[in-house]
């Protein structure tokens, strides 16, 4: 699972003052749900309304911390500040063989069972 993260210096920066407390709120909502569905940072209308509204978007592009485009918001430099898509995926990728392979050990290798469609099984591991 990936994290949207957050600049240490998020708290006071001159941006995250101009656009409010309840601008940022929909702004880590949005960056939370952006880096869970993968988007690259950009947001959709529709996503935006319902976790803030048009106003607070308003607020964050003209505190430069979004990009308006023809049917949404991109966040402002998500690219230098967030792990991309690519990345993600190869991680998920890893936990999923990782958690298969140790539900392999415990209910396989150690209860003595050979399951005929584990393929851990087949590869002798």
């Amino acid at each position: 699972m990936p994290w949207f993260r957050v600049d240490d210096n998020l708290a006071f920066h001159h941006k995250t003052l101009a656009a409010g407390n309840a601008a940022m709120g929909l702004w880590v909502r949005a960056g939370a749900w952006s880096q869970q569905m993968l988007t690259g940072g950009f947001v959709p209308d529709a996503v935006a309304q319902q976790l803030g509204g048009k106003a607070l978007a308003k607020r964050l592009v003209d505190a430069a911390l979004w990009e308006r485009l023809p049917t949404g918001y991109a966040f402002h430099e998500w690219s230098q500040r967030q792990p991309d898509a690519g990345k993600v995926k190869e991680a998920r990728a890893a936990e999923s063989a990782a958690g298969s392979l140790g539900a392999h050990r415990r209910w396989h290798i150690g209860r003595r069972i050979t399951d005929p469609d584990c393929p851990f099984c087949k590869e002798g591991k």
